[in-house]
């Protein structure tokens, strides 16, 4: 049965709806407060790009520690310059009370295109440096501050591996890892983001007119019911009597899934020794 558009029972009536909002922002709250006490920082810094994810982390920053030991930094450069997107990470840091830099990172793109030689770089390996940089420039910050660098990228974008390794995916704490970027669209309605972010199209402004839906090739309400069959370890034929979409769309969806499993790991090392550094030498909290 063709039921694309509804959901099915076994999805649920909306299986990204935020049940219990009160609840999943006090519970993001506190996984906020509890690491940046443990790990005796000061402040949480984190990117403004003016969009949704960013939006939505830097709100739920400044209400588990209050505005003032947040840093939001603007990272503008001259290719994707866009003014509307830094007066939105200006208004949301406005209303929250947020510390905010803009920081024009062309004179350091521009010095890095010339040291690589990449003066007809585009695309991917050009936007991954892109990104990479304004790592860089938050890492400094929270060095200089004594912060946590905290991350904005969601759930859709974690497993698809929609994001710079070592770039936009580098960060101390990821907020919203395991919230869909459906779930995370209704959870910026209730923190009160204005409706113009909650609606824009993501993009990481790597490019002139770059948008993720268009590079992922499908709209966020789609890609998410995919992935969420999958997480559960769905069929893709099981995920298409579902949700009604074609197979052939959530075979490619699920490859991009597995294959991007290295960007979601620490490096991997040799087993030579009793606790091998990386997962297996994790600690246990320590109270």
């Amino acid at each position: 049965m063709n039921v694309e558009g509804i959901m099915s029972s076994r999805y649920g009536d909306d299986p990204f709806a935020i049940r219990d909002p009160e609840e999943t922002v006090s519970r993001l709250e506190r996984f906020l407060t509890t690491r940046l006490e443990e790990a005796g920082g000061r402040c949480l810094v984190l990117g403004m790009s003016g969009g949704l994810d960013s939006s939505v982390t830097a709100a739920l920053c400044a209400r588990a520690v209050g505005g003032r030991r947040v840093l939001g930094v603007s990272l503008p450069e001259k290719e994707t310059k866009n003014d509307r997107a830094l007066e939105d990470a200006r208004l949301v840091a406005s209303k929250f009370r947020i510390r905010f830099k803009i920081i024009d990172i062309t004179p350091i793109v521009e010095t890095s295109r010339n040291a690589l030689d990449a003066k007809m770089a585009k695309g991917i390996p050009w936007g991954n440096v892109k990104a990479r940089l304004r790592a860089m420039v938050l890492y400094y910050y929270a060095n200089t501050e004594h912060g946590l660098v905290v991350g904005t990228g969601d759930k859709s974008e974690i497993m698809l591996g929609y994001f710079t390794k070592f770039g936009d995916g580098a960060c101390d704490i990821l907020p919203l890892a395991d919230l869909y970027k459906t779930s995370v669209r209704n959870l910026a309605r209730d923190l009160g983001i204005p409706e113009r972010i909650r609606v824009k199209a993501s993009s990481p402004e790597l490019w002139p007119g770059q948008t993720a839906e268009k590079e992922l090739g499908l709209i966020y309400e789609k890609l998410d019911r995919i992935l969420w069959g999958l997480e559960r370890w769905m069929t893709p034929e099981g995920v298409v009597e579902e949700t009604g979409l074609k197979l052939a769309l959530v075979k490619k969806v699920r490859e991009r899934w597995l294959k991007s499993e290295h960007k979601r790991r620490p490096p991997l090392a040799l087993k030579l020794g009793y606790r091998t550094a990386g997962d297996d030498l994790r600690l246990p909290r320590l109270e």
